[in-house]
């Protein structure tokens, strides 16, 4: 059973109680925010680029995902641009005020790629540092990500290990220095998931909250696959996105595309930008819910904390 003490510095335990926060370009992180990162899973042209960076600003978000480096399965799929993109992504970023933007990286040479090109562009913006999924487990790739305190570093959980691993991966991370991790949860692989791409696990979320200091991110797009809807008309990734929120995440990766169709990476799982405006408005229901919910529990938490003392 997974237990916090495992975790020497980033588990919660008597003594180490206090969650988690860290300020990055002026947005907070902690286990009591929320933000929605939503954006391209792979960079593809500059027109896609700048129409979903100014479809998120007429929205009010200040926070991003672009992939230029995009690890395959298959040897022969689009593995993204790389360095060549990143000019044109952090000036489209500054320019429409996009302040963090979540990007994977798989070797040392994608970070000094990343902060050539942010000097180059006048620091425009700023980058969370991804872990996906494939190198959770990449501990030579965590020592290195984990050193460096320019960036905070969102850590995917792994699709085919137990929790308690993913949480140590999360723990090398820390151990080297950085201390600005978020843990993200986006489904395990399974068959037993289907017709969804990997079986949600969004039911962890306050697991890692009680267990651990992290922020919480969910990927409701990794783990849904599909533009699918319910019998009643709402996208089954709106309906993983509620889950995970009422759960209390503080943090939702969604991928959105201008033309999914058209997307070199995950089209089939990407949202248009003309439903980006109704995401967010179901968003807001259910965290104003998760908020009710905890609001309900005041008192009782008060007077429980009265007689403790």
């Amino acid at each position: 059973m997974t237990k916090a003490d495992e975790f020497r510095i980033l588990g919660r335990r008597k003594g180490n109680e206090e969650p988690i926060r860290f300020e990055y370009q002026g947005v907070a992180f902690d286990q009591e925010c929320f933000h929605v990162v939503a954006g391209l899973n792979a960079v593809d042209t500059r027109e896609f680029t700048e129409r979903t960076f100014k479809a998120l600003h007429a929205a009010g978000q200040v926070c991003a995902r672009m992939g230029a480096y995009k690890p395959r399965t298959s040897p022969y799929s689009f593995q993204g641009y790389g360095k060549q993109c990143l000019p044109y992504v952090f000036e489209a970023a500054g320019k429409y005020g996009i302040r963090v933007i979540s990007m994977e990286v798989t070797r040392d040479e994608h970070l000094d790629e990343i902060r050539e090109a942010l000097r180059a562009t006048g620091d425009a913006t700023g980058v969370m540092l991804q872990i996906g999924t494939r190198n959770t487990q990449n501990f030579e790739l965590l020592k290195i990500v984990g050193r460096q305190k320019d960036f905070p570093v969102l850590l995917k959980r792994g699709f085919g290990i137990t929790l308690s691993e993913s949480l140590n991966a999360a723990e090398y991370l820390a151990s080297e220095g950085n201390r600005k991790v978020i843990f993200g949860l986006r489904g395990v692989k399974t068959n037993m998931g289907e017709p969804h791409r990997n079986f949600l696990d969004f039911a962890h979320v306050p697991v890692v909250k009680r267990l651990t200091r992290m922020p919480v991110c969910i990927d409701p797009s990794h783990a849904i696959g599909l533009r699918t809807r319910g019998s009643e008309g709402i996208l089954d990734i709106m309906h993983a996105t509620a889950q995970g929120i009422i759960a209390g995440a503080n943090m939702v990766l969604v991928d959105f595309h201008p033309a999914p169709d058209q997307a070199l990476v995950d089209g089939p799982q990407a949202l248009s930008l003309d439903e980006l405006p109704l995401l967010l408005e179901d968003v807001q229901i259910v965290r104003e819910a998760y908020e009710k919910r905890l609001a309900r529990l005041e008192p009782q938490l008060a007077r429980g904390s009265a007689q403790a003392s």
